[in-house]
């Protein structure tokens, strides 16, 4: 399976460097081999700050069910300064939203 992992920045945060956020999305996930994936538009209903802003993401592919459960454990463990992060699972066909 493929995780998407998405960040949603917080009301105060208006950073549109790719080149930043790539780096910082990518050091902060470093030990789940991120690839980087630009932006998306994330449904406002599935965001904390139900706006139509692109939210960054990067994919973590052919992710078995225990990187996943790490993946959620790390991301519970140590949130990421002033993003939001949501996480879906892409698997055949279908995304679901698990964090």
């Amino acid at each position: 399976m493929d995780l998407r992992v998405c960040f949603e920045n917080m009301a105060n945060v208006t950073v549109n460097d790719a080149a930043m956020m790539k780096h910082y999305a990518q050091s902060y996930l470093a030990d789940f081999g991120p690839e980087w994936g630009g932006f998306i538009m994330l449904p406002h209903t599935d965001t904390r700050r139900a706006t139509m802003e692109p939210a960054w993401q990067v994919l973590i592919r052919g992710a078995t069910p225990r990187t996943e459960q790490a993946l959620l454990r790390y991301l519970d463990d140590n949130p990421m300064a002033a993003y939001y992060v949501h996480v879906y699972r892409n698997g055949a066909g279908d995304s679901q939203k698990i964090h």
